[in-house]
């Protein structure tokens, strides 16, 4: 049974203004009639922000001998996207975009899994498509949100649909832009995340959102849903000057003050930091109280034969969950592999809350 879930009207019309004209004279409709009757069997397939040809052809080998070509003139499909409206979405195939990873979207919304298990819905993708891209739900790692909010320039032309998102803008223009930042995200459980790009990048393994302002109170910025416990996540530094999150101070209330430090990976679970560079890169943890050296909160020292550099806590006080307070001793929250002869200094910006090493 064809589904058309994915079409996307003013998408369809900014990426064939020529249809335009014709609805405006009643020849049509809309551009969804349009596309039912002439743009589907015409090859015609930029439907929607969340669907790629070549990415749906390329991760669906199955589907490429079926797609007619001038050698193949009489294949039952005229393009990928003619089989997945036909039977590729029903058939909960994912592997659509580049602009959509069906394993981050799920773990990122683990309320989703049991509503997948029962056939609510066959796939995150389905949910993504008729629900989470209404929520303002990203599909990958990149923190989209948070980027459109920090390049504003970049908004008319994700709106105007000559970007798919701010994530296509990042990988085609802004990764050679020393000028554009990007923050790459995990879920709450184990990721690999990976820095790209030779401006300023984070990293931070465990599930953030975005919060905005629109209900007039809240203070635009992120919000940690998860906090490292029980994760072993893998975060990769690219070319650039990459920053490996494991703690942060956000914003308090009201917009006065700040809230407590957001400290990760305390308990089971650390961060296994790779691509390391002393005098480029940094690691950012939330540090002890007001009194003292924010670096004696932490133990810094080789393990595994020198091999690897370990962080660990050494007397940080922890807020637990039912609003009494602990001191973390010992607990290993990450692992520099490969750094065994790194000798971190504390860096400039450090302040008894946010401790920065490089």
């Amino acid at each position: 049974m064809a589904s058309y879930a994915i079409f996307d009207e003013k998408y369809y019309l900014v990426q064939y203004p020529w249809v335009k004209p014709a609805i405006d004279a009643g020849v049509i409709k809309s551009g969804r009639e349009h596309f039912e009757k002439f743009g589907q069997a015409g090859g015609l397939t930029k439907v929607s922000r969340y669907f790629d040809e070549a990415t749906y052809l390329a991760g669906n080998p199955d589907i490429a001998a079926l797609v007619r070509t001038p050698n193949n003139p009489s294949a039952p499909f005229a393009t990928g996207l003619d089989h997945f409206i036909q039977y590729g979405y029903e058939e909960g195939r994912t592997r659509v975009s580049a602009e959509y990873e069906e394993a981050f979207y799920v773990a990122n919304n683990r309320q989703l899994q049991p509503f997948i298990q029962n056939g609510t819905f066959k796939n995150g993708y389905q949910h993504f498509i008729e629900f989470g891209i209404k929520d303002g739900q990203f599909g990958t790692s990149f923190f989209e949100t948070e980027y459109l909010q920090k390049n504003p320039d970049i908004l008319p032309l994700v709106n105007s649909g000559a970007l798919k998102t701010g994530r296509e803008h990042y990988f085609k223009f802004g990764t050679s832009d020393p000028n554009r930042s990007a923050t790459f995200i995990g879920t709450s459980g184990n990721d690999i995340i990976t820095g790209a790009g030779v401006g300023n990048t984070e990293l931070i393994g465990v599930e953030v959102g975005y919060v905005t302002n629109s209900d007039g109170f809240s203070i635009p910025g992120r919000n940690y849903e998860s906090d490292g416990s029980n994760e072993f996540d893998i975060l990769t530094g690219g070319s650039g000057r990459d920053k490996f999150m494991l703690g942060d101070l956000l914003p308090g209330s009201g917009g006065k003050g700040f809230s407590s430090p957001t400290r990760l990976y305390i308990g089971p679970g650390f961060a296994t930091i790779r691509n390391f560079t002393q005098g480029q890169d940094s690691i950012q943890l939330a540090s002890g109280n007001s009194d003292g050296d924010p670096l004696d909160k932490f133990l810094v020292f080789p393990i595994n034969n020198n091999r690897d550099l370990a962080i660990e806590t050494n007397g940080l006080s922890v807020l637990r969950p039912n609003g009494s307070s602990e001191l973390s001793s010992f607990d290993r929250i990450a692992v520099i592999e490969g750094g065994g002869n790194l000798k971190l200094n504390q860096l400039p910006g450090s302040s008894f809350s946010i401790l920065l090493l490089g």
